[in-house]
């Protein structure tokens, strides 16, 4: 997906956010505010926004010489999902409908995004999480764990540190011997890594890789080969986030995406790109998209990946 010019002042804030995290000195937050203004006066619209902002975080982490700002934050958010993890768990297993809860819970922790959503605050977490929940969500929710139950390999793409601490729940309803759960390979906003995998209690229950890289987005070209096989291998993908879906919704490789995640952005909510998709699960406004749920689905024919439609 091409970045619309509603990305422009996101990235800048972004990157003010992560160099005041980074260090207190006003200088450098002039400089990172400088030079990702002159970047984004002459960025690529044509390129996903995952791209643009893996460049602008690694000039930053240069530039301030700390490598993962939001590692405190992370940390935090793990913490508090994990407090919060037992009542979740209880009130799954007394849903009048332990899947679809499931679903929407894993579409309601999507909440714990710190990047776009620079205001947000861990206090806020548990009551955003509450109202997420309790809205509409339309879809077929059995014909995704018919799938699920269909799929030889199962790619789980992990979003946000604590997030994925409460998609467990979810997770524990899929097939456990299919699946393998793909965090980052280096620092992206506060995205889950392998520590926060550790942290999920994950890495001893299913397999658990990473992409070998430091978008937060999927960008194919830059992941590592083994994850370049697997994506390629895995016959269902569950995609978790925004930047996923932006930067797999032109990969090439996705036959009939289904995606999820909650919209950050008024521009997601309006784009075509995003109806084109048929998400499995959304709210019930098909000009607002406020969350998808989404799935991969693949097929290999004479060794290429084609789009079905």
């Amino acid at each position: 997906m091409r970045s619309a010019l509603d990305c422009t002042p996101c990235f800048v804030s972004q990157a003010l956010k992560f160099a005041r995290l980074a260090t207190t000195d006003p200088k450098v937050h002039e400089r990172v505010l400088r030079e990702v203004l002159r970047r984004a006066s002459e960025a690529d619209l044509g390129r996903t926004p995952a791209r643009f902002g893996q460049e602008i975080y690694r000039f930053v982490r240069g530039l301030t010489g700390q490598e993962d700002a939001y590692l405190a934050i992370k940390a935090e958010s793990n913490r508090l999902a994990l407090a919060l993890l037992p009542a979740w768990r209880e009130r799954l297993r007394t849903a009048e409908n332990p899947r679809l809860f499931a679903v929407k819970l894993a579409i309601a922790a999507n909440v714990i995004d710190f990047g776009i959503k620079g205001d947000l605050t861990v206090e806020q977490i548990p009551a955003a999480l509450e109202d997420s929940v309790a809205g509409p969500l339309t879809g077929d929710v059995d014909e995704f764990f018919t799938a699920a139950e269909r799929a030889a390999e199962i790619l789980f793409l992990a979003d946000n540190a604590g997030e994925l601490v409460l998609d467990r729940l979810l997770l524990e309803l899929l097939p456990r011997e299919k699946i393998t759960v793909a965090v980052k390979g280096g620092p992206a906003i506060n995205d889950a890594l392998m520590a926060d995998a550790v942290a999920a209690g994950l890495d001893d229950w299913v397999t658990v890789i990473n992409t070998g890289d430091d978008s937060a987005g999927i960008v194919l070209g830059t992941c590592d080969s083994d994850f370049r096989q697997r994506f390629a291998r895995a016959d269902m993908i569950v995609a978790k986030g925004q930047a996923n879906f932006e930067s797999l919704d032109d990969s090439g490789h996705a036959v009939r995406p289904e995606v999820c995640w909650q919209s950050h952005c008024a521009g997601l909510r309006g784009d075509r790109a995003c109806h084109s998709l048929k998400p499995a699960f959304r709210r019930r406004s098909r000009v607002a998209y406020r969350q998808i749920f989404a799935v991969l689905r693949k097929e290999l024919r004479n060794a290429d990946l084609r789009l079905q439609v």
